[in-house]
């Protein structure tokens, strides 16, 4: 009662001198039981690793339970040794000190405060050095201890107050500076952050370690001398050297494409409506591996480093294209608009400034890619590299490969085509003439699609034309089997969703989509038939640990389990002896895989989607402006380009027994019948034969083949128009009217017997 009873005359003292302004701005009985420090959001990969923080301040929230008793204990024994006998003001301390500003005519008042009163400054008041300002502090700290009991006011204490190099809060101030939870902290180490309070500057253990190892020692020896630690603690304490792991959160991360895609979508969600992803302190729990994540961008920067030196070697840049950059840069428009510099005389200054044009030319001409990596069973993200910027920079601003960028996918898109074939019950051993096909454009003028080495055959089935990516035979079964809104159907059913052209060149990918929509579509093909909606996030929590917003899987059924199987088998062609074969020859895969290299035209997009029963992974290799293109099939091709950084993800990946992926096996459905053949032949084989190989049937499919409907033409469903003569005199099947007629270039990812991989 008696310092309840001081306390008030010191502050009615205050308020006659000051008025009744003192109290103005007071913080409300709600705003001193809710107080709302802004606090960090956290981005947890599955496996448990810290991916990102979204903060304005970076502060995590913990409760004192979380927190090692040496960091209060410092605290207490350097800011407070009474804090747990006053009612929130020292009075005897505040004597001292008010005397002290009197008797030097101080202008600014200062000294005394308590751990409550700087919690109450830091919470609800302003940092000026007042009287007024003081008083105020002193009413706000008697309400907090009246509120609160004193560990929480520890706890709101230590997860407030300002760590330095952007820490605030003791937790982000032990990640930042030791690597560790704030429940780990030692002796020293948490002396060292308590050191940093008295100026975050000067005793910043990272920028200063001599003053912060000083101040430490000092603030061990008033733990000693305040009881919470023993003479022999302290010595070894002292005796310890300062080390850091030093850690600075920057708006990089360890995933800084996937989280940015995270900051972007995150409030899709109606549940979190008025959310604040900077102030709020969520905690959102991802799909992402982190261990994957690594492993995806130790893939894509070696080989991003490989391209990019065997394009620096080969390309020249036209003059023409040149001028174009030129008059394209901000540099050449501010000349011309603001400056009023003639045109002319704009380019060709720039053209002289080498340093400045060697730079614009530069910045063109990098090589960008992209990986995505999804669990098939579940859509769940593994792996997300949207771009080859491995640098400090901002992340927020980099364009994002894997889910903004749309690209022809070529060949990538010709599964699609195969797997609307099967599913109308043709074989996949029927055999189609592998021959260019002229076929009349839209403008009036013959398209004609060919293998990507201009080579040709004979009749070819459509396993070893999937597995070698014949352009002639897709096209021919597309003209002849299906008609290009089948295509799309298909390509929708299973989960594609960007526009696609209704002609007949969409056969050969000529349709744009994005690496993350490729990526899904393929989960079809891994995950028997049916695909799941992609799903980066499954929980995001409040910052007391409630569940604000929960998201699970979403599966739907894509292609009939027998006829998903069919396609494994082609696709598994493709990796055992077609454009892919690189993966085991020269990778040594040794796990069941199967996938599909593709290559646009003029080499401007080069891709490899891949899968194994657990995993699929989509990789997108090119430039960010599409008149630059790789120079050659030799490396710019899909199996050159984009297969060696696929093949070493999912090797790291599979070679890693912490990740328990199994080598297991894709299961076949009940109703897929498997019939050996001899040879190179469509017959039936005995199976002690030696050229024997098993070819698998969906029952529609093997109706037909015991039928004996092979090879006979059918009437082309894009019919009306005349035939053609190919090159070996050979009656071509009729060429379409322009309804059909591609509009857009055609995918150059072909091999044949000349084939480069």
């Amino acid at each position: 009662m008696k310092i309840a009873g001081l306390l008030l005359v010191v502050l009615l003292g205050a308020g006659a001198v000051f008025g009744l302004d003192l109290f103005k701005g007071l913080p409300s009985v709600q705003e001193l039981e809710n107080p709302k420090p802004e606090l960090a959001s956290l981005v947890y990969s599955e496996d448990g690793k810290l991916l990102h923080k979204f903060f304005l301040k970076n502060r995590t929230f913990v409760p004192l339970r979380s927190i090692s008793r040496w960091a209060p204990a410092a605290l207490i024994a350097t800011e407070d040794v009474t804090f747990y006998q006053h009612w929130g003001v020292d009075l005897r301390r505040l004597a001292i000190a008010l005397g002290e500003n009197i008797i030097k005519g101080r202008t600014r008042w200062q000294g005394a405060s308590t751990i409550t009163q700087q919690l109450a400054k830091n919470l609800f008041l302003t940092q000026e050095r007042t009287l007024s300002r003081k008083a105020k502090e002193l009413v706000t700290a008697v309400q907090l201890e009246r509120t609160y009991t004193k560990n929480e006011i520890l706890a709101l204490y230590l997860n407030t107050v300002y760590f330095g190099s952007g820490a605030y809060g003791i937790e982000s101030a032990a990640q930042t500076y030791f690597g560790k939870p704030a429940s780990q902290l030692t002796i020293p180490e948490s002396a060292t952050l308590i050191a940093t309070l008295k100026n975050p500057t000067a005793y910043d253990p990272s920028k200063d370690p001599s003053s912060s190892l000083a101040r430490r020692n000092l603030i061990i020896g008033l733990m000693e001398k305040a009881g919470f630690i023993t003479h022999a603690q302290a010595v070894r304490a002292k005796a310890t050297p300062l080390v850091l792991h030093y850690t600075p959160v920057t708006q990089q991360g360890l995933a800084p494409y996937f989280t940015e895609y995270i900051r972007q979508t995150i409030k899709s969600s109606s549940m979190l409506e008025g959310v604040n992803v900077y102030r709020d302190g969520l905690t959102i729990q991802t799909t992402l591996d982190s261990r994957m994540q690594q492993y995806a961008q130790q893939a894509i920067g070696e080989q991003a480093a490989a391209l990019q030196a065997q394009f620096d070697r080969s390309w020249r840049c036209p003059e023409s294209l040149k001028i174009q950059f030129i008059k394209e840069s901000a540099r050449y428009k501010e000349m011309v608009n603001e400056e009023g510099v003639p045109a002319n005389t704009a380019l060709a200054r720039l053209k002289a400034d080498s340093a400045w044009l060697n730079n614009l030319l530069h910045q063109k001409t990098r090589v960008q890619m992209a990986l995505i990596a999804l669990d098939p069973s579940n859509g769940h993200v593994k792996a997300w590299v949207g771009g080859t910027n491995f640098g400090p920079d901002d992340y927020r601003y980099q364009f994002d490969h894997v889910w903004q960028a749309k690209r022809q996918p070529g060949s990538a898109f010709k599964p699609f085509v195969y797997a609307a074939a099967i599913d109308q019950g043709i074989p996949a051993n029927y055999r189609i003439l592998d021959q260019p096909l002229a076929l009349k454009s839209g403008n009036g003028g013959v398209w004609v699609a060919r293998n990507a080495e201009g080579g040709s055959g004979g009749m070819t089935t459509l396993r070893d034309a999937l597995a070698h990516s014949l352009n002639q035979v897709t096209v021919r079964l597309a003209y002849e089997f299906l008609s290009p809104s089948e295509i799309i159907s298909y390509a929708r059913r299973m989960g594609i969703t960007s526009p696609m052209q209704p002609n007949l060149s969409i056969a050969l990918g000529t349709s744009e989509v994005s690496p993350l929509e490729l990526a899904r579509a393929y989960t079809t093909f891994a995950n028997n038939g049916a695909w799941c909606d992609v799903l980066p996030v499954t929980k995001v929590l409040d910052k007391h640990g409630r569940v604000i917003a929960e998201h699970q899987p979403s599966s739907h059924l894509g292609l009939d389990p027998a006829t998903n199987y069919v396609m494994v088998t082609m696709l598994k062609d493709v990796i055992d002896r077609g454009t892919g074969i690189a993966a085991r020859t020269r990778y040594g895969l040794d796990m069941e895989v199967a996938g599909k290299t593709g290559t646009t035209q003029s080499q401007r997009d080069a891709w490899f989607a891949g899968f194994t029963p657990k995993l699929v992974a989509v990789v997108w290799a090119g430039f960010d402006d599409e008149r630059i293109h790789f120079t050659s099939m030799e490396y710019g091709q899909g199996a050159r380009a984009a297969l060696p950084a696929w093949a070493n993800f999912m090797k790291k990946c599979y070679s890693d027994p912490s990740l328990k992926l199994e080598k297991t096996y894709f299961p076949m459905p009940d109703n897929v019948i498997a019939v050996p053949i001899a040879g190179s032949s469509t017959e039936p084989s005995d199976v002690l034969n030696r050229n024997v190989s098993v070819e698998y049937f969906t029952p529609k499919g093997y109706a037909r083949y015991q039928a004996g409907d092979f090879n006979r033409a059918p009437q082309p469903v894009n019919s009306g128009a005349v035939g053609n003569p190919d090159s070996t005199g050979a009656q071509q099947p009729p060429v379409p009217t322009a309804p059909t007629a591609p509009t857009a270039p055609a995918s150059t990812d072909s091999t044949g017997s000349r084939a480069r991989r």
